[in-house]
């Protein structure tokens, strides 16, 4: 890791183990003298599926802009995660395309599994005498002083069985990286604050994955296939990506409700149905090493917490929680890493003035501009599929569409008005 800054702060903590909660540990370093990370899970001693990442059985893609703000705070992590097999694909130079269709190597992109990438982050940050991870925990809610006004800790307590009482594990500075269950809008409203208003896009999107062994024979000559999707007759995609110990993820996605089955037999004749043959052929020369996983819940989400009308000091929240992105665009990774140049920028400032105050605003607003390209691009695309649906909860101003057939449902100020 690059050389830490000496601390300004006493301590901090992170809620969420997973790759926007490291993301935020590793910057909180260079501004506390220590960080505590809580996870639900308990952490395997080496790269591994784990309960609380469900995305982690399907494919996962860094793009440019991501990989380049790792190296950023974790130097040589790139190669670090090649010397165990992680492939960077290299568009410009590697990128064909087949007679019937298929794209080979069409992103610039480092593949690798999501277990590897996550662990061998949580290996680097264990240098780190600043870091204590806390595994087996859940936060029940947020402490606070008597006012109200400012957070100062966090209740933690073991998510299942007995023992359930909670205990305060004290700090300056809270940020919630819990993902898409993010409970930060009911814990401000138990305190008496507004929770924030959401924003939901929903094209009715889904996708199944399995691991495959790369047969003998492979010759190499591509990294990834894909057969893309088009709008608005071809819901339907297939991605083959490299994994570390000479397997292949491959992942089908369908949208407009084109959901791809969850069984052995159904996954393969949705992929012959494809409009590429030879994306089927190489599957068929494949062994298959997993179950099919599926996965649902694609809705993108965006939660106001820019617009709040009053912030409870010290209380953040980052990555999925405030910006969950469609996972077929492969730029959830991407879009939590921006979230680093942000929380630096409010902690520079938050030190430069000598006091914590005015963090959490600061840090939201920082934050949504960081964001605001990325969920922009994917909702833009998300919105034209037929039967998307927006939401918007929290916001009385009813919302613009640019295409007629996308259903919009206003629920103002939380109440049953829609229209």
């Amino acid at each position: 890791m690059t050389k830490q800054q000496t601390p300004s702060f006493n301590r901090a903590v992170v809620i969420g183990g997973g790759f926007a909660g490291l993301i935020t540990a590793r910057v909180l370093i260079d501004y506390f003298d220590q960080v505590s990370v809580i996870e639900r899970d308990e952490l395997p001693a080496k790269p591994a599926l784990r309960r609380g990442l469900p995305q982690a059985h399907h494919a996962h893609l860094l793009l440019p802009e991501g990989w380049n703000l790792m190296e950023q705070w974790f130097p040589a992590i790139t190669a670090e995660l090649e010397a165990q097999g992680a492939t960077l694909i290299d568009s410009e130079r590697e990128m064909r395309r087949s007679s019937d269709g298929a794209l080979f190597d069409d992103v610039t992109a480092l593949a690798c599994s999501r277990p590897l990438l996550d662990h061998t982050l949580h290996r680097r940050l264990a240098d780190s005498p600043r870091i204590t991870v806390v595994s087996g925990y859940e936060v029940a809610r947020l402490a606070v002083d008597s006012r109200g006004r400012r957070v100062t800790g966090v209740h933690v307590r073991p998510p299942r069985g007995t023992g359930r009482r909670t205990t305060i594990l004290p700090a300056e500075v809270v940020v919630d990286t819990s993902g898409r269950g993010s409970r930060a809008p009911q814990w401000l409203a138990d305190l008496g604050y507004t929770p924030p208003a959401e924003t939901t896009v929903d094209a009715l999107a889904g996708y199944a994955s399995r691991l495959y062994r790369r047969p003998a024979d492979f010759d190499g000559s591509w990294k990834t296939m894909r057969v893309p999707r088009r709008q608005p007759d071809q819901p339907a995609s297939g991605i083959i990506m490299p994994l570390e110990d000479e397997r292949w993820h491959v992942t089908l996605t369908g949208i407009s409700g084109s959901y791809p089955p969850g069984d052995p037999a159904g996954f393969l004749a949705y992929a012959q149905g494809l409009a590429c043959p030879s994306f089927f052929e190489i599957l068929q020369a494949a062994e298959p090493l997993s179950e099919v996983h599926t996965f649902r819940g694609t809705q993108n989400r965006l939660l106001h917490y820019d617009q709040l009308p009053r912030y409870l000091e010290g209380f953040l929240v980052s990555g999925d929680a405030v910006c969950a992105g469609n996972p077929i665009y492969t730029m959830g990774m991407t879009a939590a890493t921006r979230s680093a140049p942000a929380l630096a920028g409010a902690l520079a400032e938050t030190r430069q003035r000598g006091q914590l105050e005015g963090l959490a605003q600061s840090f939201q607003k920082q934050l949504r501009r960081e964001i605001n390209k990325i969920w922009l691009k994917i909702t833009r695309s998300d919105r034209l599929w037929p039967g998307s649906e927006v939401v918007e909860t929290g916001q009385p101003a009813k919302v613009r569409l640019n295409r007629p057939r996308s259903r919009t449902v206003i629920l103002a100020d939380y109440g049953l008005a829609a229209s």
